[in-house]
């Protein structure tokens, strides 16, 4: 019997070892399988996140589109960059940088340092709008 109890002892300690073995096998792949999980929750959340920024730029350029497509829009281009009016406005054109001496027609004139005539303000505005 003591042949069969050490042969026994044998297989025993093979069958822990190589229970011990599976163990450790089967912790590795759950740890691996663990991780790619993590791994791929991480990049369906990054995809959520840019799909959620890609709805909040679309419905931007949607609404930037209504906008450019709107009549108001359309009419405010119309009569900026292409000078054109609707039938019932009256224009107005004033000229940017035109030098002119303004004349004074003031009964008494108000003089300023070093000899300049000061001119009133409300000729000065007559001329702005008026006068080219």
């Amino acid at each position: 019997m003591n042949k069969q109890s050490s042969i026994y002892g044998i297989f025993i300690k093979i069958g822990l070892l190589a229970g011990v073995v599976i163990l450790f096998l089967v912790a590795v792949a759950i740890y691996k399988e663990t991780m790619k999980k993590n791994q791929i929750q991480t990049e369906i959340n990054n995809l959520k996140a840019e799909a959620e920024k890609t709805t909040r730029e679309n419905s931007m350029l949607k609404e930037k589109i209504d906008f450019l497509a709107s009549k108001e829009y359309m009419e405010t281009e119309a009569r900026d960059k292409l000078n054109l009016k609707s039938p019932d406005e009256q224009v107005v054109i004033v000229k940017k940088n035109v030098v002119k001496e303004a004349v004074v027609e003031t009964p008494t004139p108000v003089t300023v340092a070093e000899n300049k005539v000061a001119i009133a303000n409300h000729i000065k505005w007559w001329n702005y709008f008026f006068k080219y």
